[in-house]
């Protein structure tokens, strides 16, 4: 079973052609609006936030400051979006932009000394000591998606080399950190394991070779160990939940699930969806943080983290035909639309083209800021809601027992 991370084609979905004026009610857009500010968004915005001298995407760029950040870490996921659009418009200008971009990160952010014993682990900052399971498996899946896309042996072998950072995390008690100053694994902070999963399926469909499904299914029984009773992950710490870890999580439970058949993933992924349609707001967004007790600890929204949860409901549908998915889904669709800067809104710095058809990194705008590892979600979610959505509404879901 294909899994799909950065692409709704990576599942082997037909681009959705021709795309109709006619406004879905619960969007309150229509699908030829809807890919036409995706590709506002890719050709108009994006090319603004990449600094060609560096060949790098800048951190973020700050509307009030008008300047950019310098390339930091934005260029693990932003390549996504340029790979996703690669798979709908076939434009070799935008592959190569993601070829770049991945290129600098590489040797800028991962560890690649052959004497190392944690080779392949990603940084979470170009100077820190400490190398995260997190960014390691997203370096995972972008090589992969570079690997299907180009056919370069290079990307698979950098792809091979994170996973066995993966490996090293998993046979030490699935630590979501390596400390290479101290030169220990440490299991506190960010214990994801959906971006872990997806990177050993990707793997798994890469090679076909069983090893990576057999890896994956050790992460996914490691995952059904974290799972709170009331169906949630409280992945910080062992105490909070937040929305940056949702997507993968649920995604990963469910794609694992379908490839092995195993109903105690599925079951476990329906729990968390239960738990994210019970605790999602009433403008579709869900909080950034909860803690174990169901209090909101931080009253702002990271918008990119919900077109992200909304493709995961979406996949969630698609398996088990029931509504309330795909109806919390298009909610979080339509906050999310409202995130977009738009060139006739009221939103401030509206007129600034490095702004004009970008995301806001947060809700409230804090900062008023904007970054490509944001646009990432947003635009991508689009062309999921595109390809994925609108198919579904003409063919009724492969129905699990879930």
């Amino acid at each position: 079973m294909p899994v799909s991370v950065i692409s709704p084609q990576d599942r082997g979905r037909p681009i959705t052609r021709p795309l109709s004026e006619e406004v879905v009610p619960e969007l309150g857009i229509s699908p030829a609006e809807l890919e036409r500010r995706a590709r506002a968004n890719t050709y108009e915005w994006l090319p603004r936030q990449f600094d060609e001298e560096s060949g790098a995407f800048y951190g973020y760029y700050s509307a009030i400051e008008h300047r950019y950040d310098n390339p930091q870490t934005v260029n693990l996921i932003a390549p996504w979006q340029l790979l996703a659009a690669y798979d709908r418009y076939r434009d070799e200008a935008l592959l190569t932009m993601a070829r770049r971009a991945a290129e600098w990160f590489y040797g800028h952010f991962v560890v690649t000394h052959p004497m190392e014993i944690v080779v392949g682990g990603v940084r979470d900052t170009k100077h820190s000591e400490e190398l995260w399971v997190k960014y390691s498996a997203e370096f995972v899946i972008l090589n992969v998606g570079l690997y299907r896309r180009t056919g370069e042996e290079k990307y698979l072998q950098r792809a091979l080399q994170s996973a066995g950072f993966l490996i090293q995390a998993a046979r030490h008690g699935f630590a979501p950190r390596y400390d290479a100053q101290a030169r220990a694994w440490e299991q506190g902070g960010w214990r994801s394991f959906g971006r872990a999963i997806e990177a050993f399926l990707e793997l798994h469909v890469a090679t076909e070779d069983s090893t990576w499904r057999n890896w994956a299914e050790s992460w996914g029984d490691f995952a059904l160990s974290l799972q709170a009773p009331d169906g949630c992950f409280y992945l910080i710490d062992d105490e909070y939940f937040n929305s940056d870890l949702a997507a993968d999580e649920l995604r990963a439970l469910l794609f694992l699930g379908e490839e092995t058949k195993h109903g105690s993933l599925l079951h476990a992924a329906r729990r968390f969806a239960d738990w994210l349609l019970l605790h999602q707001r009433d403008d579709g967004a869900w909080p950034l943080t909860v803690d174990r007790a169901g209090n909101v600890v931080v009253d702002v929204v990271g918008p990119g983290d919900v077109p992200n949860i909304a493709v995961a409901l979406l996949h969630f549908y698609e398996v088990t035909g029931e509504t309330q998915y795909r109806e919390a889904a298009l909610r979080a669709f339509r906050y999310a639309l409202g995130i977009q800067v738009l060139p006739d809104s009221d939103t401030p710095y509206r007129d600034d083209p490095r702004v004009r058809w970008g995301f806001w990194s947060w809700d409230p705008r804090y900062d008023y800021t904007l970054s490509a590892d944001q646009s990432t979600h947003h635009v991508r979610g689009m062309l999921f809601l595109l390809d994925l959505e609108l198919d579904l509404r003409t063919h009724q879901p492969s129905v699990m027992d879930v």
